[in-house]
């Protein structure tokens, strides 16, 4: 081998290796947007899960909304109020499937509504669902 072509691979490799770094960046950059991204949509989804259980018995999970910072909601009307503003909310997140069944849920709450809007929320999580029937067996 010459100096020349000694030179020249050098030259390859160093460049490889900058474009092997930069487009190892991109890619963590993007998996750490998505992980950002799915960490908040949980967080959300925890939250509005925990307003439709109250919804369905306030006066036994008022206190529980006390506890995580909703003082503000006295009645049954004030919760429906939060929710309705927790699904204006999901209209930047939240998958079509979510946000139907969570309509659905504001205009009828009901312990299948809820388990519903659940369903949705993990298929839009996680991509994994289950039917109503293995919800009913647990």
């Amino acid at each position: 081998m010459t100096f020349e072509n000694i030179i020249s691979v050098l030259a390859l490799l160093g460049l490889g290796g900058l474009l092997g770094n930069y487009f190892r960046i991109l890619w963590e950059r993007k998996n750490s947007a998505l992980l950002h991204k799915q960490e908040f949509k949980e967080t959300r989804y925890k939250c509005i899960i925990m307003l439709m259980l109250s919804m369905l018995d306030f006066e036994k999970n008022k206190s529980m909304l006390h506890k995580h910072g909703r003082e503000y909601i006295q009645n049954i009307k004030d919760l429906k109020d939060e929710i309705i503003m927790e699904w204006n909310n999901m209209i930047l997140f939240a998958s079509e499937e979510v946000l139907i069944s969570m309509g659905k849920f504001i205009d009828t709450p009901s312990n299948e509504s809820f388990r519903k809007v659940a369903i949705a929320m993990r298929k839009d999580l996680w991509g994994s669902s289950l039917s109503m029937k293995s919800i009913d067996k647990i």
